[in-house]
C-alpha cells in the first residue's frame, strides 16, 4: 500500500523541503502541501490522508488547533506534530494533544523524517531523540512549564517515549484506547 501524507508549514520551503524529503520514501505514494490550516482542511476533506506532519505554530489557526480538529474529525489520520522551537510550552502543547510522532524541524532529516513517518504509519510512536532524551531525564525540564501531568499522564507519556503504541499503553494501564488517546 503506498500512503497518502499531508505537510502543513507556513513557511513554504520548509513544507516543500519536507514534501521532497517525503516523496522519496518508496512507501508513500503522492505528499500534499497545505501552507495553512485551512488549506490542509480542504486537502482533508478531498482526499484520503494517511498521515499528516503539522508545525505546531502557524498564523490564524495554529498547529495544535488543527491537531484537535483532525483528532476529532478525522481520527483515522495519523499525525506528526512538528516545531522549530526549543521551548517548553510548545512540547508541552504538541505533547499534550496525544500525537503519536513529534519531530523537532531544526533537526529533522530525511532519514529521521522518514523513520517517524514508518513507525506512526505502523502504530507505534516516534519521538525526535531530542524530546525523548529531555523527557527520560530524570529532572525534567517540563515540569518548570506551567502545564503540570497527573501520575498517571506522566507513565502514558514514559510509555509513549518508549516507542509503544496506543494498545499496549492502554493494556498496561488499564485504560482504555480511547482515554490513551485523549
Amino acid at each position: 500500500m503506498k500512503y497518502r501524507v499531508l505537510v502543513v508549514d507556513d513557511f513554504v520551503s520548509v513544507c516543500d523541503g519536507l514534501a521532497a524529503m517525503i516523496e522519496k520514501s518508496e512507501q508513500i505514494g503522492k505528499v500534499f502541501t497545505a501552507y495553512h490550516a485551512a488549506k490542509a482542511l480542504d486537502i482533508v476533506k478531498k482526499e484520503k490522508i494517511h498521515a499528516a506532519l503539522i508545525d505546531a505554530r502557524m498564523p490564524t489557526v495554529n498547529g495544535i488547533a488543527l491537531i484537535r480538529i483532525l483528532q476529532k474529525e478525522y481520527s483515522a489520520i495519523k499525525l506528526i506534530g512538528m516545531t522549530s522551537f526549543d521551548d517548553d510550552d510548545t512540547v508541552v502543547a504538541l505533547l499534550r494533544t496525544g500525537v503519536p510522532g513529534f519531530l523537532l524541524k531544526r533537526s529533522a532529516n530525511t532519514k529521521e523524517v522518514n523513520h517517524c513517518l514508518q513507525e506512526v504509519l505502523a502504530g507505534n510512536t516516534f519521538y525526535t531523540p531530542e524530546v525523548q532524551k529531555r523527557l527520560s531525564n530524570n529532572g525534567f525540564d517540563l515540569l518548570k512549564s506551567p502545564v503540570h501531568f497527573s501520575d498517571r499522564e506522566w507513565d502514558a507519556l514514559k510509555l509513549i517515549c518508549q516507542g509503544y503504541a496506543t494498545k499496549h499503553i492502554a493494556y498496561n494501564l488499564h485504560l482504555s484506547i480511547n482515554t490513551v488517546e485523549d
